[in-house]
């Protein structure tokens, strides 16, 4: 793992607290501040009568002089105006007798707390060593839950998979005073941009330079770098702008398994890239997905939560491993750029706000690209556009009540002939993974949907709801990688997730990002000239679909034992293996499964087993 943490001292205690970061660093110039793992710290100062300092620990952290801005702010009590920074890191300012620590938009560096008895509080950026100062590790069952059968969705922006362990929402601070701590604003939803709407050519002009500048400060801090290039826009895009910085190793993988055009457009936008070294790493049954996670040794690192990339650690193993290899100290990942560049439900929010005639063209354009009915279309986001979320959530909530249907039919598996159940959901996707609970479990999970759906304020916008869950999971995604890369390492860097980005990027109304018939306009605007056109006019995106089932077929008595009777889950009263067990017989023919819901379980289930093999004294030492 790569993790900072701190302590900021009570009422009745006083000094160094007796716990640190067992491997820890001390953050220079914080006596309570360590750093753990391959992370990059910068530190500035202001001497004089109440002396103040701020630190930021992450994969591109501001300037020194960017820094002082930053804790300028924080010293005149202006939180909810921070400048907005560059990069993707925490920060952590000690300033007269308050600690402020502040996390990223997109949770690649989050920040969770908890309360010591004696008034003092702990933060970091990862949340089991936290829960783990208390004991064994027990994850907290409704959180579990609605990361089982939900996964994409934030019912509670406060909590995390640790009963006694908090969460700092993203556009909100930590503040930590004298036996206090509280929550401030520091800025707008990260779902938006600013105040002011920009246009697509101003979206467009600040995306360019922003994503620039995010490429070319990593490349100028680490001497050889490499990055994932798979011939798409978003990663051609930041290996041409590492190029213009440096030379570059860009790596491509492939397989006997993948039936893509990934590798032929790779390697003609290598071609064009003066400065690049291109790779083709090629895999084999070693790196199968699901490679590597029997019920008696987990060949995986531990992340902090659970993620999908060990489901498919051993093809990273192989690519991270052969950039190493080559001397890279950092890799850039094209990861959250299908999040920020593009939209959905700009339909229903076109209907909700009266906007008809913008509602029949974007039909129209939607229907010729899916080659359905508009009409279609129409009825479909008029009925999601009549339910609020909470109205939503209790409609799910009875569902979940009523009888299971744990079959896998053409309907749940939306296929072409069937029309998939729930789609007239908007807030909150269908969940397939709630068939394969047992009965408490659903009704636990009903009565959290209820009470989170119902306490918080409610979304008025289903493409904004949608853009911050997105960038939620997809933060958190890169949050594990990076984690699990950590023990390789290697730095992993995700621009599109930077500050700066995501706030370039959201900052162009979703009916603008989203255009029926143009692939991410945003960013195609933006790569203009930088990019070859072959590439800006690519419109196939190659999946990963081949090595999956491979990967099932490969491995399926193996998972079958992992999610079994014995599993963890399945004692948490989480799941009933049955069900998993009839999906996974549809491995070995190749039929249609819920791949997303398969890769969700295994990954938790993989969690919960490290979980069991870690105690206080995995990361903590006494002073």
């Amino acid at each position: 793992m790569r993790w900072a943490a701190g302590f900021r001292t009570g009422p009745d205690t006083s000094g160094t607290p007796v716990t640190a970061p067992l491997g820890g660093a001390e953050i220079p110039g914080f006596a309570t501040a360590w750093t753990v793992g391959p992370v990059v710290v910068r530190t500035a100062e202001v001497h004089g009568p109440g002396r103040s300092r701020i630190a930021a620990v992450g994969d591109c952290p501001p300037t020194r002089a960017e820094l002082a801005a930053t804790l300028d702010a924080i010293r005149a009590g202006h939180l909810d105006r921070l400048p907005e920074r560059p990069g993707s890191c925490l920060l952590v300012a000690e300033a007269a007798d308050r600690t402020v620590v502040v996390g990223d938009r997109a949770g690649v560096w989050p920040v969770f707390y908890r309360r010591d008895p004696d008034g003092g509080t702990w933060w970091s950026n990862a949340a089991a060593p936290l829960a783990a100062l208390s004991g064994p590790l027990v994850p907290d069952l409704c959180a579990l839950a609605a990361r089982t059968a939900l996964p994409g969705v934030v019912l509670d922006p406060h909590s995390s998979l640790f009963p006694q362990v908090a969460r700092v929402p993203p556009g909100m601070a930590l503040v930590c005073g004298p036996g206090s701590a509280r929550l401030a604003r520091t800025r707008t939803s990260p779902a938006l941009g600013g105040a002011e709407p920009l246009s697509p050519a101003e979206g467009a002009e600040l995306l360019r330079a922003r994503l620039t500048e995010a490429v070319a400060r990593r490349v100028r801090v680490t001497p050889i770098r490499s990055a994932d290039l798979s011939g798409g826009l978003d990663s051609t895009a930041l290996t041409h702008l590492a190029t213009r910085a440096g030379k570059i190793h860009a790596v491509t993988y492939t397989d006997e398994w993948l039936l893509n055009d990934d590798l032929p457009y790779a390697t003609a936008a290598a071609a064009g890239m003066p400065g690049i070294v291109h790779h083709v790493v090629t895999g084999d049954r070693s790196t199968l997905h699901y490679t590597g996670l029997t019920s008696e040794h987990l060949a995986v690192p531990f992340p902090d939560a659970p993620s999908p990339t060990v489901v498919l650690w051993a093809m990273k193993t192989k690519v991270l491993g052969a950039m190493a290899a080559h001397g890279s100290r950092g890799h850039f990942v094209g990861t959250g750029g299908d999040t920020v560049l593009t939209a959905s439900g700009v339909l229903t929010d076109a209907l909700r706000a009266g906007r008809h005639m913008r509602a029949v063209a974007t039909a129209r354009a939607a229907a010729r690209l899916t080659h359905t009915s508009a009409w279609h279309l129409w009825r479909a986001a008029r009925s999601k556009a009549a339910l609020p979320l909470a109205a939503e959530a209790e409609r799910l909530a009875a569902r979940l009540r009523g009888p299971a249907v744990p079959e896998i039919t053409a309907a749940a598996m939306g296929s072409r002939t069937g029309r998939a159940r729930g789609a007239d959901a908007a807030w909150l996707p269908d969940p397939t993974i709630a068939d394969w609970m047992p009965r408490p479990a659903r009704d636990l999970l009903a009565a959290h949907l209820s009470e989170t759906c119902g306490a918080r304020e409610q979304p008025t916008s289903l493409a904004r709801w949608r853009d911050a869950n997105g960038l939620a999971g997809v933060g958190d995604d890169v949050a594990q990688y990076a984690h699990l890369a950590a023990s390789l390492g290697m730095p992993i860097w995700a621009p599109y997730l930077d500050d700066q980005v995501v706030a370039a990027c959201f900052g162009v109304p979703p009916g603008e990002r989203h255009v029926p018939g143009e692939y991410k306009p945003l960013l195609t605007r933006a790569m203009d000239g930088i990019v070859d056109d072959r590439i800006l006019a690519r419109r196939t995106k190659g999946t990963f679909a081949g090595p999956v089932y491979a990967g099932l077929a490969e491995h399926a008595t193996e998972l079958t034992e992992l999610l079994g009777p014995g599993s963890r889950l399945a004692r948490l009263g989480l799941l009933d293996p049955e069900p998993v067990a009839a999906v996974l017989r549809r491995a070995a023919p190749g039929l249609p499964l819920p791949l997303g819901s398969v890769h969700n379980i295994v990954a938790i289930e993989v969690w919960l087993r490290q979980l069991e093999t870690r105690n206080r004294s995995s990361w903590w030492k006494e002073t």
